[in-house]
């Protein structure tokens, strides 16, 4: 639920935005830092990663991306950001930050 509410957020805080916005966006909320370019470049390999699994697996997008959906958000983009974002809420910088 945690990544559903993050992928969410990032999806209408950012709409117009480009992916890496939108990635740098979420790591921002999440670790208070900006990102390398390495962070990045592995987040926006793990989303195109992610919407090509979720473009052909409905059922499991749905059960991912919970509702309601970000207006002009399809239930397979929402899946693949609450995928990438969930990576981000595991990450053991977040976990321990004091």
């Amino acid at each position: 639920e945690a990544a559903q509410g993050l992928a969410r957020r990032v999806l209408t805080e950012q709409p117009k935005g480009d992916d890496s916005a939108k990635l740098t966006h979420a790591f921002r909320l999440c670790l208070v830092r900006e990102p390398k370019d390495f962070e990045i470049d592995r987040l926006a390999s793990l989303l195109e990663d992610s919407r090509a699994w979720y473009r052909s697996r409905d059922g499991e997008a749905k059960s991912l991306a919970g509702a309601p959906l970000p207006e002009g958000v399809t239930i397979n983009e929402a899946a693949a950001w609450t995928a990438t974002v969930r990576v981000l809420l595991n990450l053991d910088e977040f976990l321990t930050r004091g």
